[in-house]
């Protein structure tokens, strides 16, 4: 996509940077999980995100949730090896 640069990083995990002029002044991170239920239970029971639960498609299932500033944290589990690297 042209308004993404996305680096992978060698030991693991990556990093993308993309235009969103609408979004500017909050940022994203996605984290990802081995087990979504158990992220979800957790949120739950430390008051995070009442009511939580997760979004689920067949390549990914996420949790989305905001901080107080409103960016964006993610957790996500993936369904194929390939999409965890």
């Amino acid at each position: 996509m042209d308004e993404v640069l996305e680096w992978q990083l060698e030991r693991g995990g990556g990093l993308q940077v993309y235009k969103a002029p609408e979004r500017a002044g909050h940022g994203s991170c996605t984290l990802i999980v081995n087990d979504i239920d158990e992220t979800a239970r957790a949120l739950r029971a430390a008051g995070i995100a009442p009511g939580v639960e997760p979004t689920r498609n067949d390549r990914v299932d996420t949790i989305m949730i905001r901080d107080p500033d409103g960016n964006s944290i993610v957790f996500s589990m993936p369904k194929g090896a390939t999409l965890a690297h």
